[in-house]
């Protein structure tokens, strides 16, 4: 066993100071959101009774349930309480993100680049690289568990105590330790880092999906997802440790799994083999859109069936939203009936408002990670041939560009059309046509001027580009917990998520729809005219 891990240590090394950026700015918008969480929760608790009871009633709304989880179910609420409900989910979500792709850049990336072969070739163990990134995933994990305890012990909400912070962050250590294991293991068991990171985040997708179900209908059914798992520790309820031993039990079993495989197959190789190809390739594959849609059919069909197996069960959900105004007892004695399904009708567009944020970023991700690809292949040295050919640079790059958009607005027009269709099933009033137009009317220019901003990155500042993820991740949460935390109004104009903010309630405004529209023009011209200005190999 140390044979095998020899050396590990300067692997590891190494792998914290190339990710010492990327792990930083992570840790940063996760501290950030832990603050301001617990602190704006505190705030508005603090704020009286009746205050605290209308967060507690609009966080159990079906909806508000399948968004963030189900809110545990106690005599009295507290700060603490309702900020583990709202937290747990979105937060594990949050750091899956940035452990599962390190996890694989750290190992099957590595592999991939050549770069571990050359390492391999002195004095380094076979294992070394797993262990090494293995390690780095318990270094990140613990110093931001530890950050985590220091700023809720800095906060002190309501109905804490120091062992409440600390198996709270705990809890978190071992949720990134768990999606981190799952990623090793499927960079074990795949021979590319494509493929590995599609079956890492199927396996997050799936698991919030299962926990958005049962967290509606059976919450006995919640064991079944792992995020799940940690829902049920109940933290400043029962504070259930058992719970989070399952999960890390599980992690240790994955992670032993992962180095097992390590240990014992081929350099480059992977468990899953791939399906032999043609001997000889079709003629229709002579083009470059051709081949991106050859190489990218398997991302583009995932990420359809998501939005639609997604969009399918957030529309389910669209049912008990609109029954909440006929349930109270106090609403019904002051309206009418027409005026409560008008009301209800309302709210049913609010929520509708606030998953289309969701969508868009579903829709902006599928397309900027074809995007993206230009980047990667021509660093990888996948299109030195493609550029001795006839292909220009210009075509290259807008053949990437233009599938990545078009991946984005098939991917978004699947979700929401799922979204609305199932929501009609399910209510007793059905929205009228004119609303699922106002959604598209609203969220196709945000997804491509989003995806042309990455675009623009790609083509101008390429070393740059993983600064869009920061960009519209910090749109996206300050569009969701705007409200929830009082933030104000104009928030989150920063981004095309701030300016959709009113749909489909409201048609979206003129204004911003030009600005999406002329900018994602602008930088789409961008990113082909930097294109063209790159070396080959940046």
């Amino acid at each position: 066993m140390r044979h095998s891990n020899r050396n590990a240590g300067y692997l590891l090394r190494a792998n914290l100071k190339q990710n010492l950026k990327f792990s930083l700015i992570w840790l940063v918008i996760l501290i950030m959101m832990i603050a301001s969480g617990a602190g704006k929760l505190e705030a508005a608790f603090a704020g009286g009774v009746s205050g605290s009871k209308e967060i507690v009633k609009m966080l159990r709304a079906p909806g508000m349930a399948a968004m963030f989880g189900a809110m545990p179910k106690v005599d009295t609420y507290n700060t603490a309480i309702v900020f583990a409900g709202v937290m747990v989910v979105f937060m594990i979500i949050l750091q899956a993100l940035w452990v599962m792709p390190l996890m694989i850049r750290n190992t099957r990336g590595q592999e991939e680049s050549g770069l571990l072969e050359m390492v391999r070739a002195r004095n380094v163990g076979r294992t070394a690289a797993i262990t090494a990134a293995s390690l780095e995933l318990l270094i990140d994990s613990a110093i931001m568990g530890i950050l985590y305890f220091v700023s809720l012990a800095a906060v002190n909400m309501g109905g804490t105590d120091l062992y409440g912070d600390f198996l709270f962050s705990l809890g978190m250590v071992i949720a990134n330790l768990l999606f981190g294991a799952i990623a090793l293991l499927f960079a074990q068991l795949t021979n590319n880092t494509r493929t590995a990171n599609m079956l890492s985040y199927m396996v997050l997708t799936a698991a919030y999906l299962v926990r958005l179900v049962t967290d509606i209908q059976h919450q006995n059914l919640t064991w079944l997802s792992p995020i799940g798992w940690f829902e049920k520790a109940n933290f400043y309820t029962d504070n259930n440790v058992w719970a989070l031993g399952l999960a890390l039990l599980v992690s240790i079993l994955l992670a032993a799994s992962a180095t097992m495989i390590a240990r014992n197959r081929d350099l480059g190789a992977g468990i899953i083999a791939e399906r032999t190809g043609r001997a000889k390739a079709a003629g229709w594959l002579r083009s470059i859109p051709a081949l991106l849609w050859r190489t990218e059919r398997g991302l583009f069909a995932g990420w359809l069936i998501g939005a639609v197996v997604f969009g399918g069960v957030m529309g389910s959900v669209l049912g008990g939203v609109g029954d909440i105004l006929k349930t109270n007892p106090l609403y019904r004695k002051i309206l009418d009936v027409g005026q409560i399904n008008a009301a209800n009708q309302t709210m049913v567009l609010s929520f509708l408002g606030m998953y289309l944020g969701i969508f868009v970023a579903l829709a902006v991700t599928a397309g900027v990670q074809v995007a993206f690809r230009l980047k990667r292949d021509d660093n990888l040295g996948y299109l030195s041939v493609i550029h001795a050919e006839k292909p220009t640079r210009t075509t290259i790059s807008v053949s990437y560009y233009c599938f990545g958009l078009l991946a984005g607005v098939f991917v978004l027009s699947a979700g929401l059309l799922a979204l609305f269709f199932t929501g009609n099933t399910v209510l007793s009033h059905p929205l009228p046509l004119k609303y699922l137009g106002r959604l598209f009317a609203a969220s196709v220019p945000a997804v491509i001027s989003f995806i042309a901003l990455g675009i623009a990155l790609v083509g101008l500042w390429p070393r740059l580009s993983s600064l869009f993820w920061l960009y519209m991740g910090a749109g996206l949460i300050v569009q969701i917990f705007r409200g929830l935390f009082d933030l104000p109004k104009h928030a989150g104009n920063f981004t095309p998520f701030g300016w959709i903010a009113n749909v489909p309630v409201e048609n979206v405004d003129q204004t911003w729809l030009i600005v999406m529209v002329v900018s994602a023009i602008v930088l789409f011209i961008l990113g082909i005219a930097g294109y063209r200005r790159q070396d080959l190999s940046l």
